[in-house]
């Protein structure tokens, strides 16, 4: 099982299907959004580490039926104590839990930690432990697993610099795939805060011509630090300057393929007022610099505001689908001139 953003499920088994041998999936596992279980030979189970979509890895061993009320900790008991496990020499068990249930996830986590104790006689290590054991329960189901991976795969590079809305670079893998970019492609980035959608499509493919822009100097220079961080400051662009006015930064004939961006939401900046005329500034400027069959990918969580703007512009949404994007639901749309 891995797990990747809500939402972005199909593109976890896109990438899967490209780089594996995938023999068995489940988007949705056990119907819970941002996990996606896979079977592959054991030759590849490494090559799963590699996947950009996702987040974090677990060895499936088990699911079982349990009841939602407090007797279903009884039978996670008797669930976890009848799987084999290999447990190193301490442990910890973690727990997501979705849905409505007569108990915690504290208490899932106490009952399923006392049943390997019971069995195996390992310690308890919550800081630093050998084994991290899953013990999830969505609704009627309990899954057990191993985690495999530590640190969330989502963290690519060292970064020097975290802009106040950064996005995750998952996100932003999947919306390089969804704008269908590839080799010999001119990438725009008219809202690069710390160059996270320039940096994912240089790691990921080659012979891109990428440019990112953003009205922060502060923001350029922690771009251009993060892009030497993640080893590609030699295949990137960064300039200041102003998405609503992109013809004073961009030469004249020069034409963008693929515009992928990360919209102020005007949350944290206190901005809300004024992002349709950010919004409408953005497009209007950006048309001249497109192609007939450019592709423009946008995440927002005004997607009212942005479709209404595309209308009167005469924009074409030909896709949108719904993410969950630090703890708010936003929308990738992409749009055709």
């Amino acid at each position: 099982m891995v797990t990747t953003v809500p939402g972005l499920e199909d593109i976890v088994l896109m990438e899967a299907s490209e780089n594996l041998d995938v023999l068995e999936a489940e988007v949705r596992f056990s119907g819970v959004g941002g996990r996606v279980s896979i079977r592959v030979p054991e030759s590849q189970v490494h090559k799963v580490f590699t996947l950009r979509s996702i987040e974090h890895v677990v060895r499936l061993i088990k699911t079982f039926r349990i009841e939602t009320g407090s007797e279903g900790l009884e039978q996670i008991y008797s669930g976890v104590y009848g799987c084999d496990i290999p447990l190193g020499e301490s442990f910890r068990v973690t727990c997501e839990r979705v849905g409505k249930h007569g108990f915690t996830s504290i208490d899932v986590q106490r009952v399923a930690g006392q049943a390997l104790v019971d069995k195996y006689g390992r310690k308890v290590d919550l800081k630093n432990p050998e084994t991290i054991v899953r013990v999830d329960v969505a609704r009627d189901i309990c899954i057990v697993g191993i985690q495999e991976t530590r640190l969330s795969l989502r963290i690519r590079y060292p970064r020097v610099f975290q802009h106040y809305s950064a996005l995750n670079p998952v996100i932003a893998y999947a919306m390089l795939k969804l704008a269908n970019v590839k080799s010999g492609d001119r990438v725009l980035d008219a809202f690069c805060g710390g160059g996270t959608i320039i940096i994912e499509a240089a790691q990921c493919w080659d012979g891109l011509e990428l440019l990112g822009i953003d009205v922060s100097p502060k923001s350029i220079e922690g771009a251009w630090g993060n892009s030497e961080a993640a080893g590609v400051k030699d295949r990137v662009k960064f300039l200041v300057g102003d998405a609503t006015r992109l013809e004073r930064y961009l030469p004249a004939g020069w034409m963008v393929n693929k515009v992928v961006s990360n919209l102020p939401f005007g949350i944290r900046s206190g901005r809300l007022k004024a992002l349709p005329k950010i919004y409408s500034g953005f497009l209007r400027s950006l048309k001249p610099f497109l192609e007939e069959d450019s592709t423009v990918c946008l995440l927002t969580i005004h997607k009212d505001l942005l479709e209404k703007i595309c209308g009167e512009l005469n924009y074409r949404v030909f896709e949108s689908r719904t993410i969950l994007h630090g703890g708010l639901q936003a929308w990738i749309i992409l749009l055709k001139p």
